[in-house]
């Protein structure tokens, strides 16, 4: 059987039956193409495969497609550009059959995209023609623009998790946050993106800033949830106010910020940020709410009498501290300790939230600073903790910021207030 394709021209494709082992002539054209005259007929629609004249007899030995070769009636072939995708105008252009001549310079654009080549098939299949090159063709041909995009993408994976996520894409040298996540998994929490879905590849933090040069597949990465200290789920201080706990390695500590208003002893705590040498808390911004969210800020002279947490329980010394920042990993410690909310983004490290996949539950609750006339400051961007350790002058301090993903060491002063959390002794 033969079929005959227009090719440009007018009207439907023609099937031609043929009988098996017997030349017969091909019918007359049936086809017409306005401007242009029939020139015969080819295996190729660009005119470079096997060609035959018009009611030529021939034999065939299995199915083909002729496809119809045109010239414009002033005696020249015509190549047709299609922009396929993109946007703009150009004319057609003229050649001599079997002279090579240079193709018109592109002239198409495509928003995010840039040309790269021509190609005789819309989806890049056919034969592939660079902007400008010398071409010697015998039949009209149609070129489609073939884009590349200028773009780089990221796909993101559940990696056993439940949910989709839309591809995001990435200009070149753009930089910008990673998507948030939208996927979730029972019994689990999300710890951020990684190019291996077994963790081995490259990490990112969710929403993190970054730059890409290459297509990537981000795939989540899952801790299971913390679990509760299991001789102590809860523990409640001499105010009555009850705590959770979390286990982290070997240690149990209490997963909120302490708000007591009196020491174990039952003695009450002067409460306000105006103190002198004696010990005192207050809240953030002298607002008694900010305790349901963020616990009490207390000074150094409370911290020093060791009778601010329940009986069982005391203020870690910098060696506890220590021995969590290495359970966690010394670099990422302060990210599995900040919650998965709560935390300013920063201007340059952006998101400043953690995965709080220790279960730490660290919010950025401020502190007081003597040093700054007894000012507020840092409610959403940072917190601080007492430690225990003293040199005799400072007792020192561990600090998270929603501009770094470690947990800083740092020291206090007498009549600045920060956060306590408790450890169980």
């Amino acid at each position: 059987m033969v079929y005959l394709h227009p090719n440009g021209g007018s009207g439907e494709m023609t099937t031609q039956i043929f009988s098996q082992k017997k030349a017969q002539a091909i019918i007359d054209n049936p086809f017409t193409y306005n401007g242009f005259i029939f020139q015969g007929w080819n295996t190729a629609p660009e005119g470079t495969g096997k060609a035959y004249k018009d009611k030529e007899t021939i034999l065939i030995t299995e199915d083909k497609v002729l496809y119809a070769q045109w010239i414009l009636e002033s005696g020249n072939i015509i190549v047709t550009f299609k922009p396929n995708g993109g946007a703009g105008d150009m004319l057609p252009q003229e050649f001599e059959a079997g002279v090579p001549q240079a193709l018109s310079a592109n002239a198409f654009i495509n928003e995010m995209y840039k040309f790269i080549e021509w190609n005789t098939s819309a989806d890049g299949k056919g034969k592939k023609i660079i902007n400008k090159q010398i071409i010697t063709i015998y039949a009209a041909i149609t070129l489609y623009a073939q884009w590349e995009p200028l773009f780089k993408t990221i796909s993101y994976n559940a990696n056993g998790g439940m949910g989709t996520m839309e591809q995001q894409k990435f200009l070149e040298n753009e930089h910008k946050e990673l998507l948030s996540n939208k996927f979730s998994r029972e019994d689990y929490c999300f710890t951020g993106w990684n190019t291996k879905a077994d963790g081995s590849g490259r990490s990112f933090r969710d929403r993190e800033k970054t730059m890409i040069y290459e297509n990537l597949v981000l795939y989540a990465q899952w801790a299971r949830n913390p679990e509760p200290c299991s001789a102590f789920p809860i523990v409640k201080d001499i105010d009555g106010n009850t705590y959770n706990t979390v286990q982290i390695g070997a240690q149990c500590w209490m997963k909120e910020n302490l708000k007591t208003t009196k020491y174990n002893t039952g003695e009450n705590l002067p409460i306000g940020s105006t103190w002198g040498e004696y010990g005192a808390m207050c809240y953030y911004e002298d607002d008694v709410n900010n305790a349901v969210i963020y616990g009490a800020l207390y000074n150094q002279y409370a911290v020093i009498t060791k009778k601010l947490c329940p009986e069982g329980w005391k203020i870690p010394d910098d060696k506890e501290w220590e021995q969590l920042t290495n359970y966690l990993g010394e670099s990422n410690a302060g990210y599995k300790m900040k919650t998965e909310y709560g935390w300013n983004d920063d201007w340059y490290y952006g998101n400043g939230n953690g995965t709080n996949e220790s279960g730490f539950s660290a919010l950025p609750a401020g502190t007081r600073y003597s040093w700054l006339s007894d000012k507020f400051s840092g409610k959403g961007t940072e917190t601080q903790f007492w430690s225990s350790s003293t040199d005799w002058t400072y007792i020192y301090t561990w600090s998270l910021s929603n501009s770094s993903s470690g947990l800083g060491f740092n020291w206090g002063i007498h009549n600045s207030a920060f956060s306590i959390r408790c450890i169980k002794d």
